[in-house]
């Protein structure tokens, strides 16, 4: 037997909680039939996956503090944009620099609409 469960980290959480106060019919955890994958977050109708990367997406910062997605995120991000999904990243540093909902609601509403 396979166990199928999904493990939300908190991160996520908060991301989906700061979504649905300012964007409705997200789903998580969806199944993108085409590759298999379970996307953090997607607006199936749309096409929109939302993908929340935490620590383990990302390789150490180089030397000017940059990190950059590891080999299995940008994957992951390139088959679904094959797929025809427009991914958007949410990095944890990021969101971990916003400190009020009304931030975090205001730059997910940036990022569904810039992209």
């Amino acid at each position: 037997m396979h166990d199928t469960r999904v493990r939300v980290s908190a991160l996520q959480r908060s991301v989906s909680a700061a979504l649905a106060a300012v964007r409705f019919g997200f789903e998580e955890e969806y199944v993108e039939p085409r590759t298999g994958y379970s996307l953090d977050l997607a607006l199936p109708s749309s096409r929109i996956a939302i993908e929340v990367d935490g620590p383990f997406h990302f390789l150490l910062p180089d030397c000017r503090g940059v990190r950059k997605p590891n080999g299995p995120t940008l994957l992951k991000r390139r088959l679904l944009a094959a797929a025809g999904w427009r991914v958007i990243s949410v990095p944890f540093f990021e969101w971990d620099g916003l400190h009020s909902a009304s931030e975090r609601q205001a730059y997910l509403e940036r990022m569904v609409a810039s992209q």
